[in-house]
């Protein structure tokens, strides 16, 4: 029951997205359709005073250390996001999961068919807060207490790929998932793995909408190239984080 109850949060979620989506298509199917990502946003910020409350009564915002971290660590932390989101989404792309798995092109229309504004306030911010709430705040550190560290990593992260419903999308969901549990135990505070997630998301949105990326694709020494040096600059940043002075000592 209790592995049950840490896991409700997300399909609370899913499910107020659906009667939200479902309300606005009855109501205007012209506006539901021009505008894909209000309702996530609504969704979104019904969802989250209820997982803040939640997080409080079961105490998990006692043990946040918000100034473990200094100044050079979050930049670290905002360069492993960004490597990470480039680097997982071009070795998705290379395997050629793309193409045996078509599920991912119909939800990336709808993700980037509305206005910019839209994106970013969904996308970037309201999502990420939510799900990062739920997911890394609820269900990770529900499942901890239950199952210990190892298997509440592996399962968080699993439910985090299934919850996204299509197999690429799931997948690079799990890889990432496994990133902002290790970067929420690493500054012990959710701020973490939620400022991890807007950055990726940042980045998707403004590669997606503000840059043409067709060169990269243009053979397959370039794109590979190009992913290996967003996966060193990754490397790079987490190896810099684990060796952080200020991380190891307020560890300690």
């Amino acid at each position: 029951m209790d592995f049950l109850k840490a896991a409700l949060m997300p399909f609370i979620y899913m499910i107020v997205g659906i009667l939200v989506a479902s309300v606005a298509a009855a109501a205007s199917p012209e506006a539901y359709v021009a505008h894909p990502m209000m309702w996530t946003l609504i969704a979104a910020l019904i969802t989250i005073p209820f997982c803040i409350l939640q997080m409080k009564r079961e105490g998990h915002f006692e043990s946040e250390r918000p100034e473990k971290a200094g100044f050079k660590d979050w930049i670290l932390l905002g360069i492993l996001a960004l490597s990470a989101c480039v680097a997982l989404n071009y070795w998705i792309e290379l395997s050629g999961l793309m193409e045996i798995f078509t599920g991912f092109d119909e939800v990336s229309e709808k993700l980037y068919s509305g206005s910019i504004l839209e994106e970013i306030v969904a996308i970037v911010i309201a999502a990420p807060l939510a799900e990062e709430l739920m997911f890394r705040g609820l269900v990770y550190r529900g499942w901890r207490k239950l199952l210990g560290g190892k298997m509440a990593v592996v399962l968080s992260a699993l439910f985090f790929g299934v919850y996204h419903r299509n197999v690429v999308q799931g997948l690079y969901a799990f890889l990432l998932g496994l990133l902002l549990i290790y970067v929420y135990e690493l500054f012990e505070t959710i701020f973490a793995p939620i400022v991890f997630h807007m950055a990726a998301n940042a980045v998707s949105v403004y590669m997606t909408e503000c840059l043409d990326m067709q060169w990269v694709k243009q053979g397959l020494g370039i794109e590979l190239a190009f992913t290996m040096i967003f996966t060193l600059l990754g490397v790079g940043a987490w190896l810099l984080l684990r060796c952080s002075k200020r991380l190891r000592r307020m560890q300690n």
